[in-house]
């Protein structure tokens, strides 16, 4: 890989020789060039690795097509994750911004094990930890339709984390609450209700004899 000198402004940037596979840059240029830049090369130029001047401006730099996001301050290793992405020598899989304990990250699709809406975030669940992200739970559920199955109208989970289901009643609960079905999943504790009207189709996605107690329409 040869590093090419950094250039100051838009200008320069469209000037350099020879012509980058991969651009990191930074779309707080002055007078919006930074947008203008990543308009202009999207579709016929090197490929982008954004670096957004807050978080604010995050709906804005995902409008862009670019190979990564990367919120400041920025950590090594998730600039390196970013630069294999764009040069395709690592993990190229999908991957969803997100802020985790450690700033802003790359959440790659295939580790998120459930989602689920509160306020104005979406929490992504993997099994290494809860990260927040600012999509819409239903823009995730359009993205990626084959990944996950919406269980409820504010959880979508991942047809591959379902280890299982159980039915849960007034005896269990020690409330009088009608009964209702909640998933068993692979790797964490956590347990995902599941909407009376959304069973008929989650069920299609347990491994085959995995529900815990069996199903009768009268008690859902």
């Amino acid at each position: 890989m040869h590093l090419l000198p950094p250039v100051v402004g838009a200008d320069q940037a469209r000037r350099a020789e020879p012509a980058p596979a991969v651009v990191l840059l930074d779309l707080g240029l002055p007078d919006a060039q930074g947008y203008a830049l990543a308009r202009a090369w999207e579709r016929s130029g090197p490929r982008l690795v954004l670096f957004p001047p807050s978080l604010d401006s995050l709906p804005q730099a995902r409008q862009r097509y670019a190979a990564d996001l990367l919120v400041p301050p920025i950590r090594i290793d998730h600039l390196e994750q970013a630069l294999r992405r764009a040069l395709g020598t690592g993990d190229t899989s999908d991957a969803l911004v997100a802020q985790g304990p450690d700033g802003t990250v790359a959440v790659p699709v295939d580790e998120v094990l459930y989602l689920r809406a509160d306020g104005k975030y979406v929490s992504l669940r993997t099994r290494q930890g809860e990260f927040l992200t600012d999509r819409a739970l239903a823009d995730l559920s359009r993205a990626f339709p084959e990944r996950f199955i919406q269980a409820h109208r504010n959880a979508l989970v991942a047809r591959s984390a379902i280890a299982g289901a159980r039915l849960v009643t007034p005896e269990l609960t020690g409330g009088d609450a009608d009964p209702y079905w909640e998933l068993l999943l692979h790797g964490v504790p956590d347990r995902i209700a599941v909407a009376r009207r959304r069973w008929p189709l989650v069920r299609r996605c347990l491994p085959e004899g995995r529900a815990a107690a069996s199903f009768s329409p009268e008690a859902i």
